[in-house]
This record gives C-alpha cells, structure tokens and sequence, in this order.
C-alpha cells in the first residue's frame, strides 16, 4: 500500500514534522548506508527557490528518532560556479550542524557514474551523475514549486535534476541551447527525468508547501501560502498527491506520468493520511508558457525508457 502523509501547519518546521509522524511505521532507516538528505537550492541568493531549513531540521530529528546517527546534506546547485556551500552558508545551513552531526556535501565534486538522457531530438546521450546518490538512503526535502519545463517541483524531480553534473545539466546556458546536449524541452526533458528517476530513487520523499512558489519557478515565481507538507515512502505517490494540492491533474505531469505508468498505479491507488486532500487544495499560478510545457507526449515513449546499465 501507498501511504502518504499530509499535515497543515504555519510552519514548515511544525508541519513537516507532523507528515513523517504519519508516516513512521513505513520507514526503516538501513545500517549499511549512509543518509543523505537532499533539499532543493536552484540557486545561492533567491531564499524562495530553496526549501526551508526548518523543513530539514524536521527531517534531520525524525531520523535521529529512527536511529540515524550520521548525514549528508547534499546538494549541487543550478548556477554556472556550482557554488552549492555558499547556499547553505547563505540559507541558514550550517547551523545544523550544532544539533545533527552532518557532513555538507557539493554534488558537483562528488565521484561520477554515467547515464543515459536525450537531447532535442530524442537521440541517447550520456550524462553524469553524482554518485552518493546511488549508494545512499535518500530522503529528497523539496519547497512546493511549478516550473516552467515540466509543471511542477516535486520529491521526485528534487533528486533527478540535481544529480546532474552541472555542464552535462546545462547545454551550455538556458539561453543558447546546443540540441545535441540535455534538452530541457518538453518532450526529451519529462523522458529523462523519467529515466533518472529509475536509476535514483527516492527512499522517504517529503514536500514543503507551507510557502511554494506560483508562476515562473523555480526561481523566478512568486510566494503562495498552503500551509501543507507531504510525506511517504514512495516518491512518485507523494508527487500525485502533491501535484493535486497545487491544484494541477497529475496526468499532466509527463515525468510523473511516465513513472507512475511504468509502475502501475495512479492518484486513485495512494492512500493519503491525516488531513484531507479535497480540504487541502491551494491553486498555484502555472507558468505562463504552459501550453509549450504541456506538449511532452511521445507515442513510443517506452522505447525511450529502457534502462541501460549504469557505468562508472
């Protein structure tokens, strides 16, 4: 059974506490891996683009309470210097490690593993990724956002966009694409994503919408209070449900279909915990090239997402 849960607080401290309450029993924390925590910072000097860090010390103390005695606070942020400590510094970070004993880490130096995502024309290539996110037990603590590639911000995407080594992430700017690297349209960007997220998954997936963000995200959108956090064990199942609350038909959000097709469920098969969903829902402003974004259909689709072998 899919789990999920849903709490409202003013708070993101308060309210990402109450979603991992409901949701203690589903997690095991495993002696053979490290935890590594992975918020969400696009980039080091807009506090709106970033989770929260009450939204991790909630995290970082229901771990603890499971048995979690050391972390990683991982990130890789989207600006062109990768300047992923300067970020915690600037967002209040560092000060966890007063109470947790936390290692930060840059995913942008971390070891690499290559795999495979498209670029414009749907043709394989090969990019890299950050390591630890393959050896480690993953707990992705994502800001509720849209975006304006993919819908939507999620657990899910938190993992699959920051893994990339940030010069194969972008091609080589958003402004001047090369069609021969990782595409960010439409079509090539919801495959990849869906690719990476079989190859990355996501061990707890939490969701901070006490303050998302509405419009032009991930950076460039305005602040919306819903006052809800999400919580579970399955990260696409927590996305559903978090796409939901943003007001968006999860349908129509290409990664999460894809993933959610490829494992045979749908928003009907998740049971949501604690608060009511249908009480919950707090429309948030899609992008304004929306139409665009919609357009990720690809008939073939699975032809695309069959896994090769990772290699080093």
């Amino acid at each position: 059974m899919r789990r999920v849960g849903l709490a409202r607080a003013d708070e993101s401290y308060d309210a990402v506490k109450k979603a991992l309450e409901l949701i203690r029993e589903d997690v095991t924390i495993p002696s053979d891996r490290p935890v590594l925590i992975k918020p969400n910072m696009v980039v080091r000097n807009v506090e709106l683009c970033a989770t929260p860090v009450g939204a991790v010390y909630a995290a970082l103390e229901f771990l603890s309470g499971l048995g979690a005695r050391n972390f990683i606070i991982a990130e890789g942020t989207g600006t062109p210097d990768g300047d992923t400590l300067a970020a915690f510094r600037e967002y209040g970070y560092l000060q966890l490690a007063a109470r947790f004993p936390v290692e930060f880490c840059n995913l942008h130096d971390d070891k690499k593993v290559l795999v495979d995502a498209f670029d414009a024309a749907l043709n394989p290539i090969q990019i890299r990724v950050a390591e630890r996110l393959l050896t480690s037990y993953v707990v992705s603590v994502a800001r509720m956002k849209t975006h304006l590639r993919v819908v939507a911000t999620l657990a899910v995407k938190n993992i699959a966009v920051a893994a990339i080594h940030n010069p194969d992430r972008h091609s080589p700017a958003w402004h001047a694409p090369d069609a021969t690297k990782f595409s960010h349209e439409p079509r090539p960007i919801n495959l990849s994503l869906a690719r990476l997220a079989q190859v990355l998954p996501v061990d707890v997936a939490i969701v901070d919408g006490v303050v998302g963000m509405e419009g032009n995200g991930p950076v460039k959108g305005t602040p919306i209070r819903s006052g809800v956090a999400l919580a579970g064990t399955d990260g696409v199942a927590v996305d559903l449900v978090g796409a939901e609350l943003m007001g968006f038909d999860p349908r129509t959000i290409g990664y999460l279909w894809y993933l959610s097709q490829l494992r045979g469920f749908a928003r009907e098969d998740v049971t949501v915990v604690g608060e009511d969903p249908a009480a919950c829902v707090t429309r948030y402003k899609p992008c304004e090239n929306m139409p665009e974004v919609l357009a990720w259909w690809v008939p073939d689709w699975k032809h695309y997402l069959h896994i090769a072998p990772l290699r080093s």
